[in-house]
């Protein structure tokens, strides 16, 4: 594979498309189980004498307008990374990739210029992903032991951005996240030997 192109797992991408679909179908279950119980009869119960009561409907709590169109928006959020992902399944997008100097960036990684110098490239960190730069919650610190990620820290403007590339996301998976790695240090190191002169 060429070191200086990243293209996304289909693999990977095949299994969060079905993660994110079984993520949505279970929201849009809950959600027609919570509408189906919303909408069913009024239950009775015969008192001696043949009195007809109706039966206390359950206490549903303070967020029960609100649990439906959630599970809805949980579910169609879910759909839309099915596609992200079955897009990546289907056709062999490049993440990433170095050409004259520069870093192409997909556009999913949105917060990152599409197109960006390597001598705005600060530093490139390539790791286990807990030791990477950067926090997020204990459960996905975690199971970052178990991940390798590329770290690139770079300017853009006046601004200093970040951006991770984790392995399971990379076809190659962490020897082609090295080799591209190498491939940013060695661009890295050109750019600033060719502007010192």
């Amino acid at each position: 594979m060429n070191p200086s192109i990243l293209y996304f797992s289909r693999t990977g991408s095949a299994f969060k498309a079905l993660f994110f679909l079984g993520f949505a179908v279970t929201a849009f279950l809950f959600a027609s189980l919570r509408y189906q119980e919303n909408n069913a009869p009024t239950q009775v119960v015969r008192a001696p004498g043949g009195l007809e009561l109706p039966t206390r409907p359950p206490d549903r709590g303070p967020l029960a307008p609100f649990e439906i169109p959630l599970l809805i928006g949980a579910g169609c959020v879910a759909l839309f990374y099915v596609g992200r992902h079955g897009a990546r399944v289907a056709t062999r997008q490049v993440a990433a990739k170095i050409e004259n100097g520069n870093l192409h960036f997909h556009p999913s990684y949105s917060p990152v210029p599409a197109i960006l110098p390597v001598e705005n490239v600060l530093e490139a960190l390539f790791d286990r992903a807990d030791r990477l730069p950067g926090e997020g919650p204990r459960s996905a610190r975690l199971a970052a032991r178990l991940r390798y990620g590329l770290h690139l820290s770079y300017r853009s403007g006046s601004t200093i951005g970040e951006i991770r590339l984790i392995d399971n996301d990379i076809d190659g998976g962490t020897e082609q996240l090295r080799r591209f790695a190498a491939q940013v240090e060695v661009w890295r190191k050109s750019q600033v030997r060719t502007g010192d002169r």
